[in-house]
């Protein structure tokens, strides 16, 4: 029997605040709970409840300001739901995995022109997230330096 959709994300956040420096501050939501993480040069905000998962990224260079987000979060689906049920278990993998990167240091900042990017791994690619003057795009890359293209690229921390 399998366990309802954000019970194994809550355990990881619960491990990582135990195993990390990061700030963590948790809050009762009353239908889940939200955590928020915070590093020099990030923050996340991770949103576990009954109906929704989520995970808010954004990560910053110090200097110039220049920032990018990225968002991992299971869409207006209802995962209380048995049919949305295997959808949740994969966006929570990919939450999971995410953070468990950040942790490790695999999620990088960089530039590609006047443009600030985050490359990260996520199943088995590479995410490159690009911060554009309106709009932010992600593309996957099976190739590590396909992502990293422009330069300057070095952990968030």
């Amino acid at each position: 029997m399998t366990s309802d959709p954000g019970h194994r994300l809550l355990d990881f956040l619960r491990d990582l605040r135990a195993a990390t420096a990061w700030q963590v501050v948790t809050e009762d939501t009353g239908t889940g709970s939200k955590w928020q993480l915070g590093g020099v040069t990030w923050r996340a905000t991770v949103l576990v409840e009954r109906r929704w998962l989520g995970l808010q990224f954004e990560a910053w260079e110090p200097v110039t300001g220049r920032r990018a987000t990225y968002d991992i979060d299971t869409d207006l689906y209802d995962i209380s739901r048995d049919a949305h049920r295997e959808f949740a278990e994969e966006i929570e993998r990919d939450i999971i995995e995410f953070l468990g990167n950040l942790k490790k240091g695999l999620v990088g900042r960089g530039t590609d022109g006047a443009k600030f990017v985050l490359v990260f791994p996520l199943d088995g690619s590479f995410v490159r997230v690009v911060q554009g003057r309106f709009a932010t795009s992600a593309s996957t890359h099976a190739d590590l330096a396909a992502a990293l293209a422009g330069g300057g690229h070095v952990p968030v921390a």
